[in-house]
């Protein structure tokens, strides 16, 4: 995260790690069902980083856990990740039932900002 000048300070608000768990203590809550999906998919390329060290995601993982905070919307989960201002967060494109996939420069650019707004430091 040192690319994205985010502090070790603004991490520990955002999230805690626990007994090789990482726990979300700040969540996204944009008024946008594809901003929301967009923002978890960051934030767990960022648990992946902490846990394996590699900024990537699995696109069922984004799916799972878009349900379960409620932005999830069937008809467009999948088309959000092709329209380019999200695409390009992404090495390649997260495709239903695919492989994980690397953030890229701007992915990262946009989960350091990201994490900063969660963290009140925007």
């Amino acid at each position: 995260m040192q690319k994205t000048t985010v502090t070790e300070e603004q991490l520990r608000t955002v999230l805690t790690f626990e007994d090789d768990e990482v726990h979300f203590l700040k969540e996204p809550t944009p008024g946008k069902i594809a901003k929301g999906q967009t923002q978890w998919a960051l934030l767990l390329a960022l648990k992946s980083a902490i846990t394996s060290n590699t900024f990537s995601v699995d696109p069922e993982a984004v799916r799972s856990i878009c349900q379960e905070k409620g932005f999830y919307d069937k008809a467009n989960f999948a088309k959000n990740f092709k329209q380019e201002a999200t695409a390009k967060l992404f090495k390649k494109p997260l495709e239903p039932q695919g492989e994980p996939q690397a953030l890229s420069s701007d992915g990262l650019t946009a989960l350091g900002q990201l994490v900063k707004t969660l963290a009140g430091a925007s």
